[in-house]
């Protein structure tokens, strides 16, 4: 799923116009952007989570916070329809890129 979530973290960043910005400043937002989406998809999986498996999430991604790859594999014994929230989050995130990037 890592790999899939990277080709669509992409795919946002080429959407985006960012004109002549040189590789290197491509590359920190491609990680910046990275992160956030990561960062909001963690949050809003923790709020999908069942009370019960709640506390077991929370000390997983804590566990793994400096892999979330790792998290993002364990996060279908946890929460149903999991490709589905972060597909959602990812166009939220998206929508939000396109307004700020607007003129």
């Amino acid at each position: 799923m890592t790999s899939l979530l990277d080709k669509k973290i992409t795919l946002i960043i080429q959407n985006l116009d960012l004109g002549d910005i040189n590789e290197a400043k491509k590359l920190s937002l491609l990680d910046e952007i990275s992160e956030v989406l990561t960062e909001r998809i963690i949050l809003r999986l923790i709020d999908e989570v069942s009370t019960d498996k709640k506390d077991i999430f929370i000390e997983k991604i804590n566990e793994h916070k400096e892999n979330p790859e790792k998290v993002l594999l364990f996060i279908d014994h946890f929460v149903d329809n999991a490709n589905k929230i972060i597909d959602n989050e990812l166009d939220a995130y998206k929508k939000d890129l396109q307004k700020a990037t607007k003129p």
